[in-house]
């Protein structure tokens, strides 16, 4: 196998392997933030249990699918699982012993489904389960024994199913702590049922139209603290015989009732313990009579007489009602309180008069120093003043949300040091201008028309570590959050248009702000200066804000960075340097973004599904968007491998054309070196001849001699006296006539064409022959003296070149360049060694050479010979 195929081969089995150990990417599903042993599969469309769940999983939520059938392998091996959510799907059958392996299992959820019996093994091996809720199926039919194998239930949820009586169905369950049985068709419920007491029973559910009597006459429920007949009609029966057998009783529901005045009377009469009545909406027989009936309870500390019809609250509806510590009257569509409405009630602590119609502040309530809650949500209030809250000393929450308040005065809450909560959502107030307490836990002004923060808005809230600003905020001054001395920041949330362009130092003196939300920002632009003091952010939220890169995020800085949340934006492609600059994440969530799936994202979906420090929270639900062919489909479903093997392909080609050339290099450097070093300065020769022949260089001497430095004595001795002195030749010699400064090689060139002759003198260490001694001065020399005369004998058709032998050669000595062998080997040339007894005719060839273009002389002169 090729190196290149098995490389990619073993890459793509190391993939392979990766999804086979996959923790972070569970199909479907994703992994709670805060603990990684809850699994949530929620709003999936899923029509079965995924299979892969962690058998470490202690919570299971399977909420809102489309599940319609519980299967026996379905939830095989979660032995430590604690807590199943199969609430909103649409299951009908569950086999018998679905639930044998869940012996850990606590808590029960499977409300909001289609089952309609319960069979006598249906919760087999469920003997540790507390809680079971089947709210909203349409059970009509219990097995006597379906509740048996549930040995620790103490809440059993069964509201609106189809239920007609309870007889024999609880009887197993003699340690229930609530029971709820709310809109069923069960027409009485009674003592009689239940043969023996439930011990435990604190919370009885029994709100339905359909209940026409309420009969105790044993104490079958001494524990019984909470008790709901709410929607009981006028045929409403109440019959208990002893007052004891409710004596632990403390909350009691009678929502929308309508029951007659004295069984009213009767039920009040009754419940002497009770501390908490809700007399919500019980119609025509609301009165002062019917409150001071009630109110006569001795233990009465909690009244609800909410959607009553109250108008006007008078001095003397709650007159009989002092004790209370806790009152709400809303929704009663009342436009005013008297001043002395509520003076009576001086243990007052929380007052809640929301969705009425009062278009400003009470009088009624100031100077009630012991109220530490009080809520105006959803009334008509335009204007705060400075005296609406006087001698408010003890309160600790107020609620203004949804009125119609334009202005918060800084004087408005000066009487209120003790406010830690305040909520003054969805109002009209435009600026904030240092108008809060400083002892402020908590503020939301989501929803209101602030345009501007200007410096100082929040100076000296020093307690503040949650602030909501879902709001229309366009314009953030340097400095508007100084004064916040919060650890954490749980949410700073712009809103809509709000942060268009945000300054990048808003948060330069906010330092400790741990979490961070931007929402429904309009054409968002993230700069990475924006979070460089942020060091302490570990949870950043941007929604819905038009975003398209996550690369503000390479230089922001946020290394303690732990969650991300970037749902419903604009991004296509995530980029793999934003991960590294990001060392502590484990959660990210990229939700309803428009991905590109093609290769630009293909590290990304591995990296998805096979990182271990990262979830990447509903992955497998992220879609594609581009390119056309592939939108619609999953971005995890999308074949990297085709990315891969298009780069392997690549890199194999790029390897083998790599491996070719290297071999080539050395095929060449081997056989062909001299060739190209030829080649080379023929190239030279070539650029130098083409010049000299435009110049049109004069004739300035007669031969130029070529010669090595080792000759110089034959040539002095020799051929200098012989050629100058005696045949009175003007011969040019480089170590007198070469100009100093100069370039050899345009020395050489400069000398060749100012000659009409050139002289090649070949020895022992010439560059014609394979000597390696030879320098490579001489090499150039000599390359550059053939090249340039080979071109002017071939070009110039001239015979410019005399070959001078000094002794005999055979052409295996010469250097193998092709063209200086064909040229030695085709001329003729004059040998010295076959002149030694014949000097002068040596002499005389060499003199008839120098004066006519032919060639010295024939082949067959004992003179002269060929290579």
């Amino acid at each position: 196998m090729k190196p290149q195929t098995s490389s990619l081969f073993s890459l793509l089995l190391l993939l392979l392997l990766a999804r086979l150990s996959l923790f972070y990417s569970l199909k479907n599903c994703t992994i709670d933030f805060y603990d990684q042993n809850k699994i949530v599969c929620k709003f999936n469309s899923l029509t079965s249990i995924p299979a892969g769940i962690p058998k470490s999983a202690t919570s299971l939520r399977l909420s809102a699918n489309n599940i319609d059938r519980i299967r026996q392998t379905d939830l095989t091996g979660l032995t430590r699982l604690m807590f199943l959510d199969l609430q909103s799907n649409i299951i009908s059958h569950i086999e018998d012993g679905a639930f044998s392996d869940l012996s850990g299992l606590n808590e029960l959820i499977m409300a909001d489904n289609n089952l309609k019996n319960l069979t006598d093994d249906m919760f087999k091996g469920l003997h540790n389960l507390s809680h079971l809720n089947l709210n909203r199926n349409q059970i009509a039919l219990i097995s006597k024994f379906a509740f048996e194998p549930l040995k620790h239930l103490q809440e059993l949820y069964l509201s609106s199913n189809e239920l007609v009586q309870t007889r024999d169905t609880l009887l197993q369950h003699p340690f229930l702590l609530i029971l709820d049985l709310t809109d069923n068709q069960i027409p009485s419920f009674q003592s009689d049922d239940f043969p023996f007491p439930l011990l435990n029973l604190t919370d009885l559910k029994l709100m339905s139209k359909s209940l026409r009597r309420f009969s105790i006459l044993s104490d079958v429920f001494p524990h019984l603290k909470s008790l709901d007949l709410s929607e009981a009609g006028p045929e409403f029966e109440w019959d208990v015989s002893e007052k004891s057998f409710l004596k632990s009783l403390s909350s009691l529901y009678l929502f929308d009732t309508q029951l007659t005045l004295e069984e009213y009377m009767l039920i009040f009469q009754t419940v002497y313990s009770v501390e908490s009545l809700w007399l919500r909406a019980i119609g025509r027989f609301f009165d002062k009579g019917l409150l001071d009936f009630a109110c006569g309870i001795p233990a009465l500390k909690k009244l609800d007489i909410g959607a009553n019809g109250i108008s006007v609250l008078n001095d003397t509806l709650l007159q009989s009602c002092s004790n209370l510590t806790e009152l709400d009257i809303s929704k009663n569509s009342m436009a005013d309180m008297t001043e002395a409405s509520l003076q009576m009630l001086t243990r007052l602590t929380r007052l809640t008069i929301e969705d009425n119609r009062l278009s400003r502040v009470p009088l009624a309530i100031r100077n009630m120093t012991s109220l530490t809650y009080l809520s105006f949500e959803g009334n008509d209030i335009t204007e705060l003043t400075c005296s609406d809250f006087t001698n408010l000393y003890s309160l600790t929450v107020l609620n203004l949300s949804d009125n119609r308040i334009s202005q918060l005065s800084s004087c408005v809450l000066k009487e209120l040091p003790r406010l830690k909560v305040l909520n003054i959502q969805n109002n009209y107030i435009s600026q904030i201008n240092n108008a809060f307490s400083s002892s402020l836990v908590q503020l939301n002004m989501n929803d209101n028309k602030v345009q501007w923060l200007y410096k100082g808005a929040f100076e000296n809230m020093s307690s503040l570590i949650d602030l909501k600003l879902e709001t229309g905020v366009t314009i953030v001054q340097r400095g508007a959050f100084d004064g916040l001395g919060f650890k954490e920041l749980q949410i700073v949330s712009f809103e809509r248009y709000c942060c268009n362009s945000p300054r990048a130092d808003i948060f330069s003196n906010n330092n400790k702000i741990v979490n961070l939300h931007f929402t429904r920002c309009k054409d968002f632009s993230l700069d990475s200066e924006l979070f460089e003091p942020l060091t302490e952010l570990t949870v950043l939220e941007v929604t819905n804000c038009n975003a398209n890169s996550l690369d503000f995020l390479i230089h922001a800085n946020l290394t303690k960075l732990e969650k991300l949340i970037f749902k419903d934006n604009e991004l296509t492609v995530v980029n793999e340097i934003v991960f590294e600059a990001l060392p502590s994440l484990k959660y990210l969530d990229l939700s309803e973004n428009p991905f590109v799936c093609d290769c630009s994202n293909d590290w990304f979906i591995e990296w998805a599904i096979r990182n271990k420090q990262v979830q990447v929270a509903n992955a497998y639900q992220y879609r594609c968007s581009s390119p056309s062919s592939e939108e619609g489909r999953f971005l995890l479903d999308f074949n990297v491998r085709l990315c891969w093997e298009f780069t392997g392909f690549l890199y194999f080609i790029s390897s083998s054309a790599l491996v070719l050339l290297t071999l080539l290099s050395s095929f060449i450097f081997h056989f062909l070196r001299w060739q190209l070093v030829y080649g080379y300065y023929l190239l030279l020769a070539f650029l130098y001849d083409s010049k000299k022949r435009r110049q049109g260089c004069p004739h300035i001497y007669d031969a130029f001699v070529s010669y090595n430095v080792h000759d110089e004595d034959w040539v002095y001795g020799e051929l200098l006296y012989e050629l100058e002195e005696r045949q009175g030749w003007k011969l040019c010699l480089h170590h007198r006539d070469f100009i100093p400064g100069k370039a050899i090689i345009e020395n050489i060139t400069d000398a060749i064409y100012s000659s009409r002759k050139t002289l090649l003198w070949i020895c022992p260490g010439s560059i014609l022959y394979t000597e390696p001694t030879v320098k490579h001065s001489v090499i150039v020399n000599t390359l550059t003296c053939v090249s340039v005369c080979s071109f002017r004998l071939f070009d110039e058709h001239k015979d410019v070149l005399i070959l001078l032998f000094l002794e005999e050669i055979s052409s295996n000595q010469l250097i193998p360049f092709y063209r200086m062998r064909k040229l030695v080997k085709s001329r003729t040339y004059l040998s010295w060694t076959q002149a030694r007894s014949h000097k002068g005719l040596f002499w005389e060839k060499v003199r008839r050479a120098l004066e006519c273009g032919h060639e010295p002389g024939d082949n067959h002169n004992p003179l002269t010979a060929n290579a």
